[in-house]
């Protein structure tokens, strides 16, 4: 047992349980003791002979109270001013006033102090305490990987599966999983399906349905059925393995406000000690200056500050909310800016085509979904997937490149089949350019492909506006708009282009100007080229989150200014941001664009709204770079990867919008609460030293107020424990 104001984070892990319930019973043994002498022995005067009591309570004081006199005089020995002193000396100076109940009394509520806080800090630890329970650490070895410990390998088939340590499976092992086990690795299921209960990480409420080819998390439990596992990342480096390792971190991390906390503690101390000696300076009266030393409570500020951050941080971390410390916590509060990413984000991050456009009647539409599959299919972009998951579904097969397929005199990539040639663009967040069987085929938004015409082609502005005449503000354009027969299936052509209406691919149902105008304003457009010739187009939309108006529309009743990036055009940008009700968008943005803005929004921050904070909440992928800039990063999502953990300030183990906002509820409710006991501490504190001064308290009562206060403060700050 730590002394009785002195808080220590557990920063190794959980102690074994033979030692806490062992230390525990040591607890209630000496505190039992203590009561049963305070009470029949001080109180009673059940013991006739003084001297008798008088030395029964005497031993008691010292063998009672001896992990406060250890505290104390460690402290001291390095120079420091604990909590404890104030107890220790009052209760030295009340046996050399021969003063032995008050004596006992400070030492049995000291001890009682000491217990509760335990109590409390271990109840907040419960749910990290669960973290640890429900960490994997054996798993059932069906195959084994005998390849490079970055690839599957080739398998052994062993004749039956075998259980092993987690800490040895390898990177390709297969394990099985079990109806009812804990999944024991995160990888992704070659064999099964089944109902995953994913709440440690997530926190989500409701379990999820996952087959072949779904990942899973260690520390989830398999509710239904057999599963087998390829495992994708070794046990030190699973989600789950870090989101443990990050909420020991967090302990450590102290906040700003309870270093201020920490150190108003000492200070009340120390004026504590001071105002003793002036009290018997000016009084002569050592009862009265027993009372000054007694009355001092800090423990409300040194104690109930960390409480109510470990109530906070492990409360949110059950709710898959992982939050690197007090200090983000603290950042957090103080609010001001929530700027989001759009794409992954508010949206999905999964968008679909919608509608593929050829503008030549000599490409159909499959040729331009072929040639689109093509540039995209080793690119990890959302768009770049959806239009390649397309091609799969319409069949589309991509022939691979032979060297038979290059010219003469033409450079042949080294390894055709799988790299791109060296003359090969690549752009992300803009668009691609491959070599392909000695065409150039590039996709991407317009920018990318005027930039292309211009640098490959050396086109002039005359003939690129030429090229572009078919688009407007990113997006196709609508041929007289006014004058379509809503009664037929309209079509997207090319603005001020006079060509044949059969040159031009139909969009199917839709049969009217407005929906016309949605389809076009609301699309993300990839644009198609085939050497110096734009060939056709295709649409993609992305859906909002389920909950993401419903997240907005609490940030902004909290009065806090909402703002999005995204790479998008204009338009796009626009509906998102009218849709979910965010009332600034910046669009067109690549990831370097997106950390000069946020640069300029936290330094407008710091002008309007001093001492607020940004906060940025992106995928905590491509948005790495601007989650660094911002006073607090969020990535939100269940990806768990390095770059994750390495750059945001909160891990949200969710695609849950909603948590948003109740971390912020919580982050404020918690600094409010240690603000309460800050005061509430200074204003009992001075009280009580007024009147001890004047020498309207003797030191009994003084206890009783010192005791009183500091768990009254302590049981506030653990109160954060209860709700959700």
């Amino acid at each position: 047992m730590s002394g009785a104001c002195e808080y220590v984070p557990q920063t190794n892990g959980q102690l074994e349980h033979g030692e806490k319930l062992s230390e525990r019973n040591l607890d209630m043994v000496r505190l039992a003791g203590v009561s049963v002498v305070t009470i029949v022995v001080a109180w009673l005067n059940l013991i006739p002979i003084e001297w008798l009591t008088n030395s029964i309570i005497l031993l008691t004081v010292i063998v009672g109270g001896f992990p406060i006199f250890k505290e104390s005089f460690m402290a001291l020995s390095k120079g420091r001013i604990n909590m404890e002193l104030s107890m220790v000396l009052a209760i030295i100076a009340s046996l050399f006033l021969l003063e032995f109940l008050p004596a006992i009394v400070i030492t049995l509520f000291a001890l009682l102090s000491e217990f509760l806080e335990e109590y409390i800090v271990q109840k907040g630890r419960k749910n990290i305490a669960m973290l640890y329970s429900r960490a994997p650490k054996k798993a059932l070895l069906l195959r084994e990987s005998t390849g490079d410990a970055n690839q599957s390998g080739s398998e052994t088939t062993f004749s039956s599966a075998r259980e092993i340590p987690v800490e040895d499976l390898k990177i390709g092992d297969i394990v099985i999983i079990r109806e009812g086990d804990n999944v024991p690795i995160d990888g992704s299921i070659i064999d099964g399906s089944s109902t995953i209960d994913q709440s440690t990480i997530t926190g989500e409420s409701l379990p999820i349905e996952k087959s072949v080819g779904d990942f899973v998390y260690a520390g989830t439990t398999n509710l239904s059925s057999r599963l087998e596992v390829r495992c994708e990342k070794i046990s030190t480096q699973t989600a789950y393995a870090k989101i443990i390792r990050l909420v020991e971190e967090s302990e450590t991390n102290k906040a700003p406000i309870q270093k201020l906390s920490d150190k108003m503690a000492t200070r009340l101390i120390q004026f504590a000690i001071g105002l003793s000696v002036l009290t018997f300076i000016v009084t002569q009266n050592l009862v009265t200056t027993l009372s000054v030393i007694v009355v001092a409570g800090a423990c409300g500020l040194a104690v109930g500050t960390p409480i109510a951050l470990l109530a906070s941080n492990s409360k949110l971390a059950k709710n898959g909310v992982v939050v690197k410390g007090g200090i983000q916590i603290e950042n957090i509060s103080n609010a001001g800016t929530i700027v989001f990413d759009k794409t992954g984000t508010l949206a999905m991050g999964k968008p679909a085509v919608i509608q593929v456009i050829s503008f030549s009647k000599d490409i159909p539409q499959n040729k331009i979904l072929e040639y689109a599959a093509i540039v995209e299919k080793d690119v990890n972009h959302p768009l770049a997937k959806a239009i390649v998951e397309k091609a799969q579904i319409e069949q589309i097969k991509i022939e691979e490149q032979t060297a038979e397929d290059f010219k003469s005199g033409e450079t042949i990539p080294k390894a055709i089949d799988t790299a791109r040639s060296k003359e090969n663009t690549i752009k992300m967040g803009r668009g691609v350019s491959v070599i392909y069987k000695s065409r150039r085929i590039s996709a991407g938004n317009i920018k990318f492909i005027e930039e292309q015409f211009r640098n490959l082609y050396k086109m002039d502005d005359d003939l690129i506006d030429t090229k572009f005449s078919y688009f407007s503000s990113d997006r196709l354009s609508v041929k007289n708009p006014v004058n379509i027969d809503t009664d037929a299936s309209p079509q997207l052509v090319l603005k001020n282009l006079n060509i044949d209406d059969a040159n031009c691919e139909y969009i199917d149902n839709v049969t009217d100007k407005e929906n016309i105008a949605t389809v076009a304003e609301a699309s993300s457009i990839v644009v198609i080229a085939l050497d110096s010739e734009i060939i056709g187009a295709i649409l993609l939309e992305d859906n909002l989150r389920d909950n993401a108006i419903e997240a907005i529309t609490t940030i902004k009743s909290m009065g806090l200014h909402t703002v999005m990036l995204t790479g998008d055009n204009e338009n796009i940008a626009k509906k998102i941001a009218n849709e979910v009700g965010i009332e600034e968008f910046h669009a067109n943005l690549l990831p370097e664009d997106k950390v000069t803005k946020i640069r300029e929004i936290v330094k407008n921050q710091d002008v309007k709204r001093k001492k607020r904070t940004v906060i940025m909440v992106g995928d905590g992928i491509n948005d790495a770079p601007a989650l660094a800039e911002s006073d607090v990063g969020i990535a939100m999502g269940k990806t768990g990867t390095d770059i994750v953990i390495e750059t945001a300030d909160v891990i949200l183990m969710t695609e849950n919008l909603t948590k948003i906002p109740h971390l912020i509820k919580t982050s404020q409710g918690t600094l409010f609460t240690i603000r309460q006991n800050f005061f509430g501490t200074l204003s009992v504190d001075g009280l009580g030293f007024i009147l001890a001064f004047i020498g309207l308290l003797n030191p009994l009562l003084a206890a009783f107020i010192h005791v009183g206060s500091e768990l009254l403060f302590m049981i506030n700050s653990a109160r954060l424990l209860k709700g959700n």
